[in-house]
């Protein structure tokens, strides 16, 4: 078994790998840690006391938007494509 040493290529396409990885889930990550900020901290670091203030509101009536009848529309929608699914699936054998 030959260790061949990796080329320039390798090395950036794994740089490139890895700035892609970052620049994906960057933002999502920071999102995630700043969704558990205190009721008085808005978008920024660094945190403002830890709370689960946003997810105990996330269900509640808003101004903007309905978040709990769209996801109880889309679970009904989620539930009636797997129905159709399984049975085309079944169907076709």
């Amino acid at each position: 078994m030959s260790h061949d040493k990796r080329t320039l290529e390798f090395y950036v396409l794994a740089a490139f790998f890895a700035l892609f990885v970052l620049f994906l889930y960057g933002p999502l990550s920071a999102i995630l840690i700043l969704s558990f900020q205190g009721e008085n901290g808005g978008l920024t670091f660094p945190l403002n006391g830890v709370s689960l203030h946003w997810f105990a509101n996330l269900f509640e009536r808003q101004a903007v938007g309905d978040f709990g009848g769209s996801f109880k529309r889309s679970f009904i929608l989620g539930l009636m494509v797997m129905i159709v699914t399984v049975g085309v699936s079944l169907l076709a054998g």
